[in-house]
């Protein structure tokens, strides 16, 4: 699921054309997929729900993003005010105001939930095109939701891919995955994506709900619930540097 903006949990698009699908192979269609997501800049504004058992845990924030070159969130619940991430191609830095320090996310902390969430800082940093990382192949297809999908399967190529495979129930009409599984090379089920609301944004279908679930912790999932989103605003670049970010 890539991004463009930022995280790849917080933003899929896709578009309302009908396109004539009978023939078409796995590579087309994740193609197809990508092609849909193509913006210039982007802002919303981000509810972030963490559940971990009967405990929900609430983050609000700000988004400014540059395809998927440039991305800053600031955090704006009264617990996390001021906490700042700036992405800047495959880097990530996150400013704590109460410390007066900035902290870049490496090695094996790429792994952790960001925020505590159940989105990990490596997904955060996926940008790259799927079919530089993954084969894909239609494995069939079903009904999901009362829609129309094929199932892909993503099997990693390269060894930086963050999961070995990826199962996704592609809509038919509009190209985007309702809902997607991701495993480990052992075949062990890590997570698990799924859009709760669409709504429509000009001529783009987009996914302004969507719920993570981490298969790797008990009774936890994560729901994002994205509002005020624009396409193609006018961004200062000022605003992705370094010096912004410990303002």
């Amino acid at each position: 699921m890539k991004t463009g903006i930022l995280f790849t949990f917080f933003f899929i698009t896709a578009a309302s054309m009908q396109y004539t699908v009978s023939a078409m192979t796995a590579e087309e269609i994740i193609a197809q997929m990508e092609k849909n997501k193509n913006y210039t800049t982007a802002t919303y504004t981000g509810l972030m729900e963490i559940h971990v058992g009967k405990e929900v845990r609430t983050k609000q924030m700000k988004v400014s993003g540059v395809s998927d070159e440039k991305a800053l969130v600031e955090f704006t619940n009264s617990q996390d005010l001021g906490v700042k991430y700036l992405k800047i191609k495959k880097d990530l830095w996150i400013y704590f105001p109460s410390e007066q320090d900035m902290v870049k996310i490496s090695g094996h902390l790429l792994k952790e939930g960001m925020m505590g969430s159940d989105v990990s800082y490596e997904d955060a940093l996926e940008a790259d095109a799927m079919r530089s990382k993954y084969n894909a192949n239609i494995a069939g297809e079903e009904k999901y939701n009362n829609k129309d999908c094929w199932l892909l399967v993503l099997e990693a190529k390269v060894k930086d891919a963050p999961y070995y495979r990826r199962k996704m129930w592609v809509d038919k009409e509009l190209f985007v995955a309702h809902k997607e599984e991701m495993y480990a090379k052992s075949g062990k089920l890590l997570k698990e994506s799924n859009i709760l609301e669409i709504n429509k944004i000009g001529s783009r279908n987009f996914p302004s709900k969507v719920e993570v679930i981490n298969k790797l912790r008990k009774d936890s999932k994560t729901v994002f619930s994205l509002s005020n989103i624009a396409f193609d605003v006018k961004l200062s670049d000022n605003i992705f540097s370094l010096q912004y970010l410990q303002r």
